[in-house]
């Protein structure tokens, strides 16, 4: 990738210099650009895999796709990073350019400036402004993302003698309040607890009890512990802890292993949205009250990606098709300019060896 990406550099310096004067560019191969929040983390790392695949299929069939990928570290993670290598992409005229904004709203300016310039934009993973891109590739509708979340939490309480004669508070470890997709699937983890089903899992004070620790991997591990250190049966304890971000959910199995003063596993639950290798040993662990996780494909939602940019920039799909036929994925549906990828996935003790991202 890394010679890729030199090579995209290169190329970039040479368009530059040599600017409109023949017209027809020194490369005619199509060229899709992927761009995640930030690099270096395991589920965009998986993401990337899925993505790369799709590009080696089709360009086997005579593509001639060239892969530029590329994103902010995970500690300079910000709407400014992504943009000054959108802006670069920009500069190179890019065919595609797929992207996980940090802040969908931001980063609105620079999606339009790539699409007047004819850019396929699409996102994945999180959304933008609906006016920003051609097609949101989203892995799961955020309605699905909550049942998983809060299903899997219920059932582990429950297990736990919690349930309607006796209420379990929760606590929430999100992202940044920038992050649309974290605040989209809260908003549909509280409407499922004003449900007659879970109303007796309550988060008591959103102030206290949900917390926004952003892409920070020492903010995630600092604001898990006081998540850990607030936990045990009393009713002004926590009992269940949620994590909406792939970072926050290994925070909490981590901080429950380092804390001096464990809370008792079998009054506490954990879950919340990870890839399954980076809380496996948790999961696998009777001493850790992390026993579940919930995500989706993160290999699929990358082919599907691919797929879907690759055929909005020959033509064969737009924004308004009624479906897209994704390779091994088969056909998706299309509507309102979102294409999803499918439901919610739970997995625990029972099949999370049969994962391996």
């Amino acid at each position: 990738m890394k010679k890729i990406f030199g090579s995209a550099l290169i190329l970039l310096a040479v368009c530059s210099s040599l600017a409109f004067a023949s017209g027809s560019s020194a490369s005619s191969g199509l060229k899709i650009a992927m761009l995640p929040k930030f690099k270096g983390e395991n589920y965009f790392d998986a993401v990337k895999v899925g993505a790369q695949e799709a590009v080696d299929e089709l360009n086997k069939g005579g593509a001639g796709i060239q892969f530029l990928y590329d994103g902010p570290t995970q500690d300079q993670a910000t709407n400014q990073k992504q943009v000054d290598i959108l802006e670069g992409w920009i500069a190179q005229k890019v065919s595609v350019i797929i992207v996980s904004p940090n802040d969908p709203t931001a980063i609105a300016p620079t999606l339009k400036r790539a699409q007047s310039q004819g850019i396929k934009v699409l996102t994945y993973d999180a959304d933008a402004q609906a006016d920003a891109r051609d097609l949101f590739v989203n892995q799961v509708v955020s309605a699905g993302v909550a049942q998983g979340l809060v299903k899997s939490m219920a059932d582990k309480l429950q297990a736990k003698g919690y349930g309607p004669s006796k209420t379990a508070n929760l606590a929430i470890v999100s992202s940044a309040k920038t992050d649309a997709n974290q605040q989209e699937w809260l908003a549909e983890v509280k409407k499922l607890l004003a449900s007659s089903q879970y109303s007796w899992m309550v988060i008591r004070n959103e102030d206290t009890d949900v917390y926004y620790p952003g892409p920070d991997e020492t903010n995630n591990l600092t604001q898990s512990g006081t998540v850990i250190g607030r936990m045990g049966p009393g009713a002004d304890q926590i009992q269940g802890a949620i994590g909406l971000t792939s970072m926050s959910v290994p925070a909490l199995g981590s901080q429950y292993e380092a804390a001096s003063q464990k809370p008792d596993p079998t009054k506490v639950a954990i879950t919340g949205l990870a890839t399954p290798n980076a809380i496996k040993s948790y999961i696998k662990s009777s001493s850790n009250p992390l026993d579940a996780g919930v995500l989706w494909n993160c290999m699929d939602l990358g082919y599907l990606a691919i797929q879907s940019g690759y055929q909005m920039s020959k033509g064969t799909i737009t924004g308004s098709s009624a479906s897209v036929t994704a390779g091994r994925l088969g056909a998706k549906d299309i509507a309102n300019k979102m294409v999803v990828l499918g439901p919610a996935l739970v997995f625990d003790a029972a099949n999370v060896d049969k994962f391996n991202y």
